[in-house]
């Protein structure tokens, strides 16, 4: 992940590497200091630290653009999912997400390490969810919204650039966002199954797997 920040744009104001780690990898860089095994331990979230820190510089929110496919996500609280979610998206080819203000905090450690670098590419925008949707919707926007009734993913024959709105496993997506959506799409259950819903970074995926086969 050190070696993906430093071929960002994320400005990285030092680096810490223990002499362990440096025997295996070579790092010629300015910013390198050389940590202790126990300082590596104190500063590291992990159980096992891997012998090599950044401290980045968090950026400035830029402005919400629309081009292209976006995605929203509405109250997403865990970070694993969210660290999961915004890898997923870059894979196929998100550039931009908007997340509801009470998301998970996209600089928590642990969505971080979930993101396996994709955090430094990709823009995440917090913002009023319900009124940046509403304002989208004005402007003739396509909004997808994952639901558990609407229009089987797998029938869909066509699909237009647009934003996809997925909501959190324990609450979906919420009241005052689900007025704001004019394409609702469901992934259907097989038929006997009893489970109430797909993860949340799951149900990303398939979406986006299959709005990136419709678009091409």
């Amino acid at each position: 992940m050190v070696e993906e920040l430093l071929q960002s744009n994320m400005k990285t104001l030092c680096i810490f590497a223990t002499e362990r780690f440096l025997h295996d990898y070579e790092i010629q860089d300015e910013r390198l200091e050389i940590a202790t095994e126990i300082q590596m331990e104190q500063m590291s979230g992990q159980d096992t630290p891997p012998g090599i820190l950044a401290v980045v510089k968090i950026p400035e929110q830029d402005a919400i653009h629309t081009d292209g496919m976006v995605l929203a996500l509405d109250g997403i609280a865990n970070p694993g999912n969210m660290g999961t979610i915004i890898r997923t998206a870059e894979w196929f080819g998100i550039r931009q997400m908007v997340c509801s203000e009470d998301c998970v905090e996209l600089w928590n450690p642990k969505v971080i390490q979930a993101t396996m670098g994709s955090i430094f590419r990709m823009d995440v925008v917090s913002t009023d969810l319900a009124h940046y949707l509403e304002e989208e919707k004005k402007n003739g926007k396509a909004i997808y919204g994952a639901l558990l009734e609407g229009e089987n993913l797998f029938k869909k024959t066509a699909w237009e650039d647009g934003i996809i709105v997925i909501g959190s496993e324990s609450h979906g997506i919420r009241s005052d966002v689900l007025p704001m959506i004019t394409h609702p799409i469901t992934i259907p259950r097989a038929a006997g199954s009893v489970t109430e819903s797909l993860n949340a970074s799951m149900a990303t995926g398939i979406i986006l797997a299959m709005a990136s086969s419709l678009r091409s």
